[in-house]
């Protein structure tokens, strides 16, 4: 994650991120085994997503994942796939450039139902990333929801989680520990992956 700027969320990311989808990671897919075709490695791209807490939002311009789906049938939804890598282009918050640096990857995309047949539903956990501007410092983590459509293979990060400031953030009263963070943003895959369940 680079600078945070206009409409961003961290949360990869992300994607966070890259792919996101809802739950936590341990209870993710108890209910439900998912078939995946054309799970392989993969990169994908976000055009202006965002962070927000309460009191102010981080925009970027773009922002690019990498990771990896496992592929084939009877897959517990928990940790079937990773994002491996995220980085966030030209972030700000109200004009003043930020940069974002994840930590702690690769981040974990889990499956927890399937909503109909194009669309897959859970979340990105295990996030860590902090952003840095002039006068402000803050760290995140947690998970965030989504979901993922196979029509158009697109990983939507739609916010909602557990995603929140971690303790000392220094952000001019902007950032406290403990806000909750919405990390938004929908990252087109290069591959064309299909989810279904069973």
């Amino acid at each position: 994650m680079r600078r945070i700027a206009r409409n961003t969320a961290l949360a990869v990311a992300a994607a966070g991120a890259a792919l996101g989808l809802s739950v936590t990671q341990a209870s993710a897919g108890a209910l439900a085994t998912f078939t995946v075709s054309g799970g392989t490695s993969y990169t994908a791209h976000a055009v202006n997503p965002t962070l927000s807490v309460p009191a102010t939002t981080l925009t970027c311009d773009s922002s690019d994942a990498s990771g990896t789906l496992k592929n084939g049938s009877g897959l517990d939804g928990a940790g079937i796939g990773t994002v491996g890598n995220i980085s966030f282009t030209n972030c700000n918050v109200g004009g003043i450039g930020f940069d974002v640096t994840p930590s702690a990857l690769p981040w974990s995309i889990n499956l927890d139902s399937m909503n109909g047949t194009d669309e897959a539903d859970g979340t990105i956990s295990g996030i860590k990333a902090s952003i840095s501007g002039i006068g402000c410092s803050a760290s995140f983590s947690g998970s965030v929801t989504g979901h993922y459509t196979n029509s158009t293979h697109t990983l939507h990060v739609t916010g909602g989680g557990t995603l929140a400031a971690d303790p000392g953030a220094s952000c001019l009263g902007l950032i406290n520990a403990g806000d909750p963070a919405d990390f938004v943003g929908d990252y087109v895959l290069d591959q064309t992956p299909v989810v279904s369940s069973p």
